[in-house]
């Protein structure tokens, strides 16, 4: 006879892996509005926020604007290339189309850009329009799926001003952005407003872990920056949610954090290399959190142990992750992008509850080339 602990472990069993769409008409905000659910009309810009910081004056943000101006590019995929469909719920689907545009941002000033992996599609060459109009041609040094990041590399030689990486781990709600992009191919407009959210989970990958923003994001703006109040960037605009396919207040941007993580990987390797255990989890609830003994629904249910990953020897299913290598464990996606981020080969302390009972294991990480 089954206990009942163990039904309520096996319902519901979530493996990590690509989800479908969480929200209804989300759209990727990357190209130019060919279909007829893109050509929403353009929304008349808010009032800027009084925003504290060294190049803000009187609440203007012309400054700030004119200090970050020229790092921030547009992405030209010719016509010929090969792109995504650009809905959540066409996601692998390719078809040809009549080119695209998004934007990006130069980190380096080798001219290293960054851009959202839906933005250049599977072209392998693209072409980058610095905010001088000079048109510059641009190889794609990998691309990043799960994640929905691309680096491109300038070619053409000389030196570009970069822009620097915000603190996305400590932006909070209500903190004023900007956003710089080209929106239906209007190049360098700029957007105001606030964080709106955090953790956002809105079904695009695994690692979703979006910031919340009401800042007008529309078609082309994908793979732009989100500006703090210093003009640093914390995030990657990425994604809306609109039933119309154009602005109503709602983007999603990638954390500067973790864009800047795989960013640097693809620099270095020209693709990303994440963490594995072999592990599947399971959402928490209170009603399981009690039958396992636990106080309350936090951290990362193990559903169930590959016999043959590295958390074999030490994580059983049933165990309840609450610390993985030093950071805390709230959900399951914490925990994914934990594992994720984990060098390959290293060992990393790990606290539990099992049983009712708090535990420290050593788990060893394996790892996962992701193309």
């Amino acid at each position: 006879m089954r206990s009942k602990s163990s039904s309520l472990l096996k319902a519901g069993v979530a493996v990590l892996a690509l989800a479908g769409s969480a929200l209804a008409g989300a759209h990727f905000a990357d190209r130019l509005p060919h279909r007829t659910e893109a050509a929403a009309p353009v929304t008349r810009l808010a009032a800027s926020a009084a925003i504290p910081g060294s190049l803000v004056k009187g609440g203007s943000l012309a400054d700030m604007v004119s200090a970050v101006g020229p790092s921030v590019v547009q992405i030209v995929v010719k016509p010929t290339a090969s792109v995504q469909q650009m809905q959540f719920g066409g996601m692998g689907n390719e078809a040809p189309t009549p080119g695209g545009l998004g934007s990006g941002f130069i980190v380096d000033a080798k001219g290293i850009v960054v851009t959202n992996n839906h933005v250049v599609g599977n072209a392998q060459t693209v072409t980058v329009q610095l905010s001088d109009g000079r048109e510059l041609a641009g190889r794609v040094l990998g691309r990043d799926k799960q994640t929905d990041l691309a680096v491109v590399q300038i070619e053409g030689g000389g030196t570009y001003k970069a822009v620097g990486w915000g603190d996305s781990d400590h932006a909070r709600v209500g903190d004023p952005v900007f956003a710089v992009g080209s929106p239906f191919g209007l190049g360098s407009t700029v957007t105001s407003g606030i964080v709106s959210a955090r953790g956002r989970e809105i079904g695009a990958g695994p690692y979703d872990d979006f910031l919340q923003v009401d800042a007008a994001i529309n078609s082309g703006n994908s793979g732009g920056p989100l500006f703090d109040a210093a003009g640093q960037v914390i995030g990657v605009n990425t994604a809306i949610f609109s039933p119309s396919g154009g602005n109503v207040g709602i983007g999603f941007a990638i954390p500067a954090r973790m864009a800047q993580q795989v960013a640097q990987q693809i620099v270095a390797n020209g693709h990303v290399a994440r963490g594995r255990i072999g592990v599947a989890l399971q959402t928490m609830t209170a009603d399981i959190a009690r039958e396992l003994g636990a106080t309350d629904a936090k951290g990362a249910l193990i559903a169930a142990v590959d016999p043959d990953g590295t958390a074999a020897p030490s994580l059983q299913p049933g165990d309840i992750v609450r610390r993985f290598n030093g950071k805390d464990v709230n959900d399951s996606r914490d925990l994914a992008r934990l594992v994720a981020e984990a060098k390959a080969g290293s060992a990393v302390k790990v606290a539990i509850m099992r049983r009712g009972q708090p535990l420290d294991l050593q788990v060893r990480v394996g790892g996962e080339q992701q193309a």
